[in-house]
């Protein structure tokens, strides 16, 4: 059985989701082929140095050289600050 191939979901946590077009937590993302995660950001217009902590498909991983496909569920978490 095979499924359907769907657009990659990114996770907008804390203030990110400013960069949401519509504001919203989720964003979908058609990608044709493995790409790195910096370049999906890039695309998105997601500013690199606003995000923190990556997790993909409930993993915690070192972003930066990251590869992402189109199943993907990645989540994008700010660092938390305060005074």
């Amino acid at each position: 059985m095979q499924f359907p191939l769907r657009d990659m979901r990114i996770y907008l946590g804390g203030h990110l989701n400013f960069y949401h077009p519509k504001k919203e937590k989720w964003l979908e993302i058609g990608i044709d082929q493995p790409s790195p995660l910096v370049d999906v950001l890039k695309f998105a217009n997601i500013p690199l140095g606003e995000v923190h902590l990556v997790v993909l498909n409930d993993e915690n991983v070192d972003w930066q050289d990251l590869i992402v496909t189109q199943n993907d569920e990645v989540k994008l978490f700010s660092a938390v600050g305060g005074g």
